[in-house]
């Protein structure tokens, strides 16, 4: 039987554009990323990803990650052009050389990711989420995944109790669920439609010792009974319209939400206007190069 292969995808870009090309790549084939630094150019990154040699969709997958970075460098012409790269790697030298490459960092002031295969020393205050996201899921190193835990630990961080229910939606491999339950909510519920990603956020939830607080499954979103005190979706902003009328209808009254995975200015802008017509008051809106999260207030009285 042959050995699994693999292809790498090398994508070399202006750094100011990394996250757009990043998340295109995540999307695309489905994968987490790597995002390294062009030593030969400063102001250049890599974002590396995988696709698997046998896929039968590969020359399909392919075509369109070129065709997205040629859109993106349509949209862009100040920058330079995306340049996208072939490496073809056998299973076991994909996995190790994943695995060297992820090492613990902090995902906010006191969140740090730390990969299952490594030591980490927490100084005092941090709050340590051990993961092991396999090779198909998010690291927690994307822009937006910094955006929303941002917004969760400056809520839970202010709040005068911690609130007692919270709503996961896209919960990919539970780093967001996990930090709510260590940020103090009562009782964590994380979906995703993905059976792979419940399987990886419950594993992890599993080595954090929090099962007792965390329930993670495939349940759809229209199937949920609230309501919740706190509702975290880091997504797409398409998919976000769409579940605007099921995200605020599950938010409980003075209930926040917050919403990521959105690009500034016009999707930014039409998320406020939706959720605004949903009875939602935004608070506050982060930003990290590309990128926005949102936070919103339910008060119906307010509303009236």
């Amino acid at each position: 039987m042959d050995e699994k292969t693999w292809q790498k995808l090398i994508i070399t870009c202006p750094a100011a554009l990394e996250e757009l090309v990043a998340s295109s790549v995540t999307e695309l084939t489905g994968c987490g990323v790597e995002l390294g630094s062009d030593e030969s150019s400063p102001d250049s990154s890599l974002v590396i990803g995988y696709l698997a040699g046998d896929d039968p969709g590969l020359a399909d997958k392919l075509a369109e990650i070129r065709a997205c970075l040629e859109e993106t460098a349509r949209r862009f012409p100040a920058y330079r052009k995306p340049v996208l790269e072939l490496e073809s790697l056998a299973d076991q030298d994909w996995h190790r050389r994943w695995k060297e490459s992820f090492e613990p960092f902090h995902l906010s002031k006191s969140v740090v990711i730390k990969p299952s295969w490594r030591q980490y020393a927490p100084a005092p205050g941090d709050k340590v989420i051990e993961i092991d996201p396999g090779m198909a899921f998010g690291t927690g190193l994307h822009a937006s995944t910094r955006l929303a835990m941002e917004l969760l630990e400056k809520h839970l961080g202010e709040a005068s109790t911690p609130p007692r229910s919270c709503l996961d939606v896209g919960t990919g491999t539970g780093i967001l669920a996990i930090a709510a339950a260590l940020f103090g909510c009562e009782r964590v519920t994380a979906i995703d439609n993905d059976p792979e990603a419940v399987l990886a956020a419950r594993n992890n939830i599993e080595a954090n010792g929090l099962t007792d607080r965390i329930e993670v499954s495939a349940t759809d979103l229209n199937e949920l009974n609230g309501p919740f005190d706190l509702i975290l979706a880091n997504i797409i902003h398409n998919t976000l319209v769409e579940m605007a009328p099921a995200l605020s209808g599950l938010l409980a009254e003075n209930g926040v939400l917050i919403l990521a995975g959105i690009l500034q200015g016009g999707q930014s802008g039409n998320i406020a206007s939706i959720y605004s017509k949903h009875g939602l008051t935004r608070e506050a809106e982060p930003g990290s190069g590309e990128w926005s999260a949102l936070s919103f207030f339910k008060n119906n009285s307010m509303n009236n």
